[in-house]
Protein backbone atom coordinates (compact mmCIF):
# COMPACT_ATOMS: atom_id res chain seq x y z
CA UNK A 1 0.00 0.00 0.00
CA UNK A 2 3.11 2.08 0.98
CA UNK A 3 4.73 2.00 -2.37
CA UNK A 4 0.97 2.41 -4.63
CA UNK A 5 1.08 5.60 -2.42
CA UNK A 6 4.11 6.47 -3.34
CA UNK A 7 3.82 5.65 -7.06
CA UNK A 8 0.84 8.09 -7.19
CA UNK A 9 2.50 11.14 -5.40
CA UNK A 10 5.49 10.31 -8.38
CA UNK A 11 2.60 10.32 -10.90
CA UNK A 12 0.95 13.76 -9.48
CA UNK A 13 4.77 15.33 -9.51
CA UNK A 14 5.31 14.13 -12.49
CA UNK A 15 1.88 15.73 -14.50
CA UNK A 16 3.01 18.91 -12.35
CA UNK A 17 6.22 19.51 -13.34
CA UNK A 18 4.86 18.38 -17.04
CA UNK A 19 2.15 21.15 -17.16
CA UNK A 20 4.70 23.56 -15.69
CA UNK A 21 7.14 22.62 -18.55
CA UNK A 22 4.13 23.15 -20.99
CA UNK A 23 2.89 26.21 -19.21
CA UNK A 24 6.59 27.75 -19.80
CA UNK A 25 7.09 26.20 -23.55
CA UNK A 26 3.69 27.99 -24.65
CA UNK A 27 5.14 31.32 -23.36
CA UNK A 28 8.09 30.90 -24.89
CA UNK A 29 6.64 30.01 -27.94
CA UNK A 30 4.00 33.15 -27.99
CA UNK A 31 5.63 35.21 -30.51
CA UNK A 32 4.79 38.67 -31.73
CA UNK A 33 3.55 39.29 -35.45
CA UNK A 34 5.61 41.10 -37.60
CA UNK A 35 3.41 44.20 -39.14
CA UNK A 36 3.40 44.29 -42.51
CA UNK A 37 4.35 48.08 -43.70
CA UNK A 38 1.08 49.36 -45.33
CA UNK A 39 -1.01 46.60 -45.10
CA UNK A 40 -1.38 46.81 -41.23
CA UNK A 41 -4.16 43.81 -41.04
CA UNK A 42 -2.82 41.52 -43.52
CA UNK A 43 -1.96 38.89 -40.52
CA UNK A 44 -5.58 39.37 -38.43
CA UNK A 45 -5.94 35.98 -36.91
CA UNK A 46 -2.24 35.82 -35.72
CA UNK A 47 -2.66 39.30 -34.33
CA UNK A 48 -5.51 38.24 -32.47
CA UNK A 49 -4.44 34.85 -31.48
CA UNK A 50 -1.50 36.48 -29.90
CA UNK A 51 -3.01 39.60 -28.36
CA UNK A 52 -5.50 37.36 -26.61
CA UNK A 53 -2.64 34.97 -25.90
CA UNK A 54 -0.91 37.64 -24.70
CA UNK A 55 -3.02 39.16 -21.73
CA UNK A 56 -6.67 38.97 -20.37
CA UNK A 57 -7.80 41.91 -19.96
CA UNK A 58 -9.48 42.43 -23.26
CA UNK A 59 -10.73 40.81 -26.23
CA UNK A 60 -9.45 41.21 -29.18
CA UNK A 61 -11.58 40.00 -32.80
CA UNK A 62 -11.55 40.67 -36.14
CA UNK A 63 -13.73 44.24 -37.02
CA UNK A 64 -11.96 45.03 -40.58
CA UNK A 65 -11.38 43.49 -43.42
CA UNK A 66 -7.68 42.23 -44.23
CA UNK A 67 -7.27 43.89 -47.37
CA UNK A 68 -8.03 47.77 -45.29
CA UNK A 69 -5.29 50.35 -46.29
CA UNK A 70 -2.52 52.05 -43.62
CA UNK A 71 -4.12 55.33 -45.35
CA UNK A 72 -7.78 53.99 -44.07
CA UNK A 73 -6.96 53.96 -40.47
CA UNK A 74 -4.43 56.40 -40.37
CA UNK A 75 -7.62 58.44 -41.87
CA UNK A 76 -9.91 56.96 -38.81
CA UNK A 77 -7.44 59.02 -36.05
CA UNK A 78 -6.15 61.64 -37.43
CA UNK A 79 -6.33 64.01 -34.48
CA UNK A 80 -3.27 66.36 -33.95
CA UNK A 81 -1.82 67.60 -30.37
CA UNK A 82 -2.84 70.99 -29.42
CA UNK A 83 0.18 73.37 -30.08
CA UNK A 84 -0.43 75.42 -27.16
CA UNK A 85 -1.71 74.33 -23.99
CA UNK A 86 -5.02 75.60 -23.32
CA UNK A 87 -5.66 77.15 -19.83
CA UNK A 88 -5.54 74.54 -17.21
CA UNK A 89 -8.65 74.05 -15.12
CA UNK A 90 -8.60 75.74 -11.74
CA UNK A 91 -10.63 73.80 -8.88
CA UNK A 92 -11.55 74.59 -5.30
CA UNK A 93 -9.00 72.31 -3.49
CA UNK A 94 -11.11 72.68 -0.55
CA UNK A 95 -13.39 70.51 -2.29
CA UNK A 96 -12.50 66.98 -1.66
CA UNK A 97 -15.17 64.26 -3.52
CA UNK A 98 -15.61 60.72 -2.66
CA UNK A 99 -16.18 59.02 -5.77
CA UNK A 100 -18.08 56.30 -6.94
CA UNK A 101 -16.13 53.05 -7.78
CA UNK A 102 -18.40 53.34 -10.78
CA UNK A 103 -20.07 56.32 -12.28
CA UNK A 104 -21.59 56.93 -16.03
CA UNK A 105 -22.89 59.80 -17.17
CA UNK A 106 -25.63 58.18 -19.24
CA UNK A 107 -27.21 57.55 -15.89
CA UNK A 108 -26.47 60.57 -14.10
CA UNK A 109 -28.07 63.21 -16.81
CA UNK A 110 -30.84 60.58 -17.86
CA UNK A 111 -32.40 63.74 -19.54
CA UNK A 112 -29.93 64.26 -21.97
CA UNK A 113 -29.92 61.23 -24.98
CA UNK A 114 -27.33 62.49 -26.28
CA UNK A 115 -24.64 60.94 -24.34
CA UNK A 116 -25.69 57.20 -24.99
CA UNK A 117 -25.89 58.22 -28.61
CA UNK A 118 -22.63 56.48 -30.70
CA UNK A 119 -21.35 58.46 -33.52
CA UNK A 120 -20.20 57.75 -37.06
CA UNK A 121 -17.50 59.90 -38.54
CA UNK A 122 -17.58 57.83 -41.67
CA UNK A 123 -14.56 57.50 -44.07
CA UNK A 124 -13.44 60.71 -43.05
CA UNK A 125 -10.43 61.71 -40.24
CA UNK A 126 -12.92 64.53 -38.58
CA UNK A 127 -12.72 62.67 -35.22
CA UNK A 128 -11.63 65.42 -33.48
CA UNK A 129 -14.77 67.75 -34.77
CA UNK A 130 -17.19 64.66 -34.35
CA UNK A 131 -15.60 64.38 -30.51
CA UNK A 132 -15.53 68.23 -30.09
CA UNK A 133 -19.27 68.40 -31.11
CA UNK A 134 -20.87 65.68 -29.22
CA UNK A 135 -19.08 66.56 -26.06
CA UNK A 136 -20.23 70.48 -26.37
CA UNK A 137 -24.04 68.62 -27.04
CA UNK A 138 -23.86 66.64 -23.76
CA UNK A 139 -22.76 69.69 -21.84
CA UNK A 140 -25.33 72.11 -23.69
CA UNK A 141 -28.09 69.65 -22.66
CA UNK A 142 -26.94 68.65 -19.05
CA UNK A 143 -26.50 72.98 -18.37
CA UNK A 144 -30.17 73.35 -19.30
CA UNK A 145 -31.15 70.49 -17.19
CA UNK A 146 -32.53 68.81 -20.12
CA UNK A 147 -34.57 71.40 -22.22
CA UNK A 148 -32.04 71.87 -24.81
CA UNK A 149 -30.99 67.99 -26.69
CA UNK A 150 -30.33 69.51 -29.83
CA UNK A 151 -27.45 68.35 -31.44
CA UNK A 152 -24.47 70.40 -32.08
CA UNK A 153 -23.11 70.20 -35.55
CA UNK A 154 -19.80 68.31 -36.15
CA UNK A 155 -20.10 69.05 -39.75
CA UNK A 156 -19.72 73.00 -39.29
CA UNK A 157 -16.87 72.34 -36.98
CA UNK A 158 -15.35 71.04 -39.88
CA UNK A 159 -15.74 72.52 -42.75
CA UNK A 160 -16.15 76.09 -41.29
CA UNK A 161 -13.49 76.32 -39.03
CA UNK A 162 -10.20 76.55 -41.40
CA UNK A 163 -8.16 77.21 -38.38
CA UNK A 164 -8.82 73.98 -36.53
CA UNK A 165 -7.57 71.98 -39.08
CA UNK A 166 -7.87 70.02 -42.69
CA UNK A 167 -11.44 68.83 -42.50
CA UNK A 168 -11.40 65.06 -43.22
CA UNK A 169 -7.43 65.17 -42.98
CA UNK A 170 -7.21 65.56 -39.14
CA UNK A 171 -7.44 68.84 -37.05
CA UNK A 172 -6.90 70.00 -33.64
CA UNK A 173 -9.69 69.53 -31.11
CA UNK A 174 -8.33 72.35 -28.85
CA UNK A 175 -8.79 74.95 -31.76
CA UNK A 176 -12.57 73.33 -32.05
CA UNK A 177 -12.96 74.64 -28.83
CA UNK A 178 -11.37 77.98 -29.09
CA UNK A 179 -14.00 77.87 -32.64
CA UNK A 180 -17.05 77.09 -30.37
CA UNK A 181 -15.81 79.92 -27.98
CA UNK A 182 -15.28 82.54 -30.02
CA UNK A 183 -17.70 82.07 -32.95
CA UNK A 184 -20.05 79.85 -31.73
CA UNK A 185 -21.73 76.77 -33.54
CA UNK A 186 -24.97 75.76 -34.93
CA UNK A 187 -27.26 72.69 -34.62
CA UNK A 188 -26.77 69.64 -36.69
CA UNK A 189 -27.70 66.26 -36.33
CA UNK A 190 -25.95 62.72 -38.26
CA UNK A 191 -26.41 62.41 -41.88
CA UNK A 192 -29.89 62.92 -43.00
CA UNK A 193 -31.56 63.36 -39.81
CA UNK A 194 -33.40 66.78 -40.80
CA UNK A 195 -32.05 67.36 -37.12
CA UNK A 196 -30.42 71.06 -36.93
CA UNK A 197 -29.19 73.58 -39.11
CA UNK A 198 -26.58 71.88 -40.60
CA UNK A 199 -26.42 67.96 -40.11
CA UNK A 200 -23.57 65.80 -40.42
CA UNK A 201 -22.53 65.49 -44.72
CA UNK A 202 -20.87 62.02 -44.92
CA UNK A 203 -22.55 59.02 -45.12
CA UNK A 204 -22.54 56.53 -42.25
CA UNK A 205 -20.60 53.43 -43.14
CA UNK A 206 -19.41 49.93 -41.85
CA UNK A 207 -15.87 50.19 -41.07
CA UNK A 208 -15.77 46.86 -40.05
CA UNK A 209 -16.97 42.93 -41.05
CA UNK A 210 -20.64 42.37 -42.28
CA UNK A 211 -21.89 45.71 -41.05
CA UNK A 212 -25.35 47.46 -41.79
CA UNK A 213 -24.05 50.29 -43.78
CA UNK A 214 -22.38 50.29 -46.86
CA UNK A 215 -19.19 49.49 -46.68
CA UNK A 216 -16.48 52.39 -46.33
CA UNK A 217 -13.97 50.67 -48.84
CA UNK A 218 -16.85 52.05 -51.50
CA UNK A 219 -15.90 55.33 -51.08
CA UNK A 220 -12.49 55.73 -50.26
CA UNK A 221 -11.36 59.27 -51.00
CA UNK A 222 -14.34 61.35 -49.09
CA UNK A 223 -13.99 65.20 -50.26
CA UNK A 224 -14.04 67.25 -47.04
CA UNK A 225 -17.85 69.47 -47.63
CA UNK A 226 -18.15 72.75 -48.35
CA UNK A 227 -19.16 75.35 -45.71
CA UNK A 228 -22.24 76.38 -45.43
CA UNK A 229 -23.32 79.93 -44.78
CA UNK A 230 -27.09 79.21 -44.52
CA UNK A 231 -28.54 76.11 -42.94
CA UNK A 232 -28.42 72.90 -45.02
CA UNK A 233 -31.44 71.36 -43.73
CA UNK A 234 -34.61 73.10 -45.69
CA UNK A 235 -36.76 71.28 -42.99
CA UNK A 236 -35.06 73.64 -40.18
CA UNK A 237 -36.56 77.32 -39.85
CA UNK A 238 -33.91 78.77 -37.70
CA UNK A 239 -31.69 80.97 -39.77
CA UNK A 240 -27.91 80.36 -39.50
CA UNK A 241 -27.18 84.15 -38.17
CA UNK A 242 -29.62 83.00 -35.02
CA UNK A 243 -29.21 79.68 -34.68
CA UNK A 244 -25.69 80.45 -32.73
CA UNK A 245 -24.17 78.54 -29.44
CA UNK A 246 -21.24 79.75 -27.70
CA UNK A 247 -18.70 78.47 -25.03
CA UNK A 248 -17.24 80.90 -22.51
CA UNK A 249 -14.26 79.31 -21.75
CA UNK A 250 -11.90 76.48 -23.39
CA UNK A 251 -9.96 74.54 -21.13
CA UNK A 252 -7.30 71.59 -20.37
CA UNK A 253 -8.19 69.04 -17.16
CA UNK A 254 -5.58 67.07 -14.89
CA UNK A 255 -6.12 63.58 -14.94
CA UNK A 256 -6.43 64.72 -10.72
CA UNK A 257 -9.66 66.75 -11.78
CA UNK A 258 -11.17 64.36 -14.05
CA UNK A 259 -13.21 62.56 -12.36
CA UNK A 260 -14.38 65.71 -10.49
CA UNK A 261 -15.22 67.47 -13.62
CA UNK A 262 -16.81 64.78 -15.59
CA UNK A 263 -19.22 64.10 -12.64
CA UNK A 264 -20.26 67.25 -11.91
CA UNK A 265 -20.41 68.79 -15.62
CA UNK A 266 -20.27 66.25 -18.44
CA UNK A 267 -18.66 63.99 -20.70
CA UNK A 268 -14.63 65.46 -21.28
CA UNK A 269 -12.95 65.17 -24.57
CA UNK A 270 -9.75 63.21 -24.50
CA UNK A 271 -6.86 62.69 -27.46
CA UNK A 272 -4.57 59.21 -27.32
CA UNK A 273 -1.83 57.46 -29.39
CA UNK A 274 -3.22 54.45 -31.71
CA UNK A 275 -1.15 51.39 -31.84
CA UNK A 276 -2.40 48.90 -34.21
CA UNK A 277 -3.97 46.54 -31.74
CA UNK A 278 -6.44 49.17 -30.46
CA UNK A 279 -8.23 48.29 -34.27
CA UNK A 280 -9.06 44.96 -33.32
CA UNK A 281 -11.04 46.14 -29.63
CA UNK A 282 -13.86 44.25 -28.78
CA UNK A 283 -14.49 44.17 -25.19
CA UNK A 284 -12.49 45.06 -21.87
CA UNK A 285 -10.16 46.93 -20.46
CA UNK A 286 -7.58 47.79 -23.26
CA UNK A 287 -3.85 48.31 -22.95
CA UNK A 288 -1.29 47.88 -25.66
CA UNK A 289 0.43 45.04 -26.22
CA UNK A 290 1.18 44.72 -29.85
CA UNK A 291 1.75 46.91 -32.78
CA UNK A 292 3.34 50.38 -34.07
CA UNK A 293 1.77 54.14 -33.51
CA UNK A 294 -0.59 54.85 -36.27
CA UNK A 295 -2.29 57.89 -35.12
CA UNK A 296 -3.86 60.26 -32.69
CA UNK A 297 -7.48 59.68 -31.77
CA UNK A 298 -9.88 62.04 -30.46
CA UNK A 299 -13.16 60.67 -28.37
CA UNK A 300 -15.88 61.26 -25.43
CA UNK A 301 -15.25 60.10 -21.91
CA UNK A 302 -18.35 59.16 -20.46
CA UNK A 303 -17.37 57.77 -17.25
CA UNK A 304 -15.01 55.18 -14.99
CA UNK A 305 -15.21 52.38 -13.25
CA UNK A 306 -13.40 49.12 -11.71
CA UNK A 307 -13.52 45.44 -13.10
CA UNK A 308 -11.18 42.80 -11.29
CA UNK A 309 -9.49 45.31 -9.28
CA UNK A 310 -8.49 47.48 -12.08
CA UNK A 311 -9.58 50.93 -12.86
CA UNK A 312 -10.76 52.10 -16.07
CA UNK A 313 -12.48 55.20 -18.25
CA UNK A 314 -15.20 54.66 -20.15
CA UNK A 315 -15.33 56.32 -23.25
CA UNK A 316 -17.45 56.87 -26.97
CA UNK A 317 -15.77 55.85 -29.99
CA UNK A 318 -17.12 57.57 -33.48
CA UNK A 319 -16.83 54.13 -35.82
CA UNK A 320 -20.88 53.41 -34.84
CA UNK A 321 -21.96 51.22 -32.78
CA UNK A 322 -20.83 47.86 -34.86
CA UNK A 323 -17.10 48.64 -33.46
CA UNK A 324 -15.95 47.73 -30.25
CA UNK A 325 -18.20 47.30 -27.35
CA UNK A 326 -21.23 48.78 -29.06
CA UNK A 327 -19.12 51.25 -29.93
CA UNK A 328 -17.79 51.86 -26.64
CA UNK A 329 -14.39 50.67 -25.26
CA UNK A 330 -12.93 51.11 -21.66
CA UNK A 331 -9.11 51.89 -21.14
CA UNK A 332 -6.38 51.57 -17.84
CA UNK A 333 -7.12 54.52 -15.31
CA UNK A 334 -4.14 56.11 -13.68
CA UNK A 335 -0.99 55.07 -15.71
CA UNK A 336 -1.66 57.10 -18.57
CA UNK A 337 -2.16 54.30 -21.03
CA UNK A 338 -0.78 55.32 -24.49
CA UNK A 339 -1.19 59.14 -23.25
CA UNK A 340 -4.63 59.19 -22.46
CA UNK A 341 -4.82 61.12 -19.55
CA UNK A 342 -2.75 63.90 -20.35
CA UNK A 343 -5.08 65.98 -22.81
CA UNK A 344 -8.46 66.03 -20.98
CA UNK A 345 -10.30 69.31 -22.48
CA UNK A 346 -13.75 70.74 -22.25
CA UNK A 347 -15.33 73.82 -22.64
CA UNK A 348 -17.76 75.95 -19.85
CA UNK A 349 -21.59 76.50 -21.80
CA UNK A 350 -21.65 80.59 -21.89
CA UNK A 351 -25.10 81.21 -19.70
Amino acid sequence: MLRVGLLLVGAITLVSSNEELLSKTAAVDLVAPQSVLGKPLINQAAVINYINQKQSLWKAGKNFDDDVSEDYLKRLASARLPEEPLPMLKTDKSVTDDYPEQFDARNKWTKCPSISHIYDQGNCGSCWAVSVASVITDRTCIASDGKFTSPISAQEIMSCCTKCGYGCEGGWPDKAFKFYQKHGVSTGGDYESKEGCIPYEIEPCSHHVDGRYRNCKSYNTTATPVCRTKCSNSHYKVPRKRDRHFGYAAYEISAQDMKHELSHHGPVNAIFSVYEDFFHYKSGIYDHVWGTLKGKHAVRVIGWGKENGVAYWLVANSWNEEWGDKGLFKIKQGINEVRFEEYFMSAENKK
